[in-house]
């Protein structure tokens, strides 16, 4: 059994963290794949954040795709970080012209609206992902935050870049590649003193917690994913302070 998690003083986020609904890898549909440039080109028009995801190419270039293998998105059924980006860039997703970004890409289309950039690391020793994605984002002109399942990757922001804004993302994690104890610290977010971070974004549907209960009695900021359709929406509305949605329309 993980331990009562005590609540350390959150930190203050910014106001587009708790304004600005953030759209599941893009406002993606069957002519704009997920996490592809036209979701987020999509989403950026309509007024919505962006949540994206982050993995390495075999080459070390931050590329823009959830899983680690292309097999759910493409007709190629190799790893990510088995490809360079150039090959990465050629993968096309589902039947669409469109193909997998580099993060530098969907920075630059993403310039004017809030970007929510997930950490796809399961090792728990931070490496080159999060510096290179940090390399990225010290340029980008932007709203921006930094989130992942990973406490080690968002310890990494906390002692590089201090100033980044951090989310810890959270919940039972059954699908997720972390060992047991650290799947059930995140669930009771038992971490929060170590990584500090300025909100906590947590599986929709887990919640209410009693972890998530005292984080928002203390003051913290509460993001949920992901909320599917109206009635997740309304759920989202009603147990958290802001929301990462998909196929709906905050």
């Amino acid at each position: 059994m993980s331990r009562t998690a005590s609540v350390p003083e959150p930190l203050t986020p910014p106001a587009w963290l708790a304004e600005v609904p953030l759209a599941h890898r893009g406002l993606h549909d069957d002519e704009r794949p997920e996490n592809s440039l036209e979701a987020f080109e999509a989403a950026a028009a309509a007024g919505y954040g962006v949540e994206l995801d982050v993995h390495l190419s075999r080459d070390g270039v931050p590329v823009v795709v959830h899983d680690p293998e292309l097999g759910r998105i493409s007709d190629h059924d190799a790893k990510v970080n088995e490809l360079t980006v150039d090959e990465l860039q050629q993968v096309r997703l589902g039947r669409t012209p469109a193909h997998v970004p580099t993060l530098a890409d969907a920075l630059e289309r993403l310039a004017d609206v809030p970007v929510m950039v997930e950490i796809k690391q399961s090792n728990l020793r931070a490496n080159k992902l999060e510096q290179v994605t940090a390399g990225l984002l010290d340029g980008h002109p932007g709203p921006w935050c930094v989130a992942s399942f990973n406490p080690a990757s968002v310890r990494w922001f906390r002692r590089n870049r201090p100033d980044a804004i951090r989310v810890l993302t959270a919940g039972p994690l059954d699908g997720v590649d972390l060992p047991g104890p650290v799947k059930r610290r995140l669930a009771a977010l038992s971490d929060l003193d170590r990584v500090a971070p300025h909100a906590v974004s947590y599986d929709l549907d887990a919640l209410p917690t009693p972890a998530t209960d005292r984080w928002r009695e203390a003051g913290g900021l509460l993001v949920t994913w992901t909320a599917v359709g109206e009635e997740g929406l309304a759920r989202a509305r009603r147990l958290a302070d802001n929301v990462i949605f998909e196929h709906v329309r905050p």
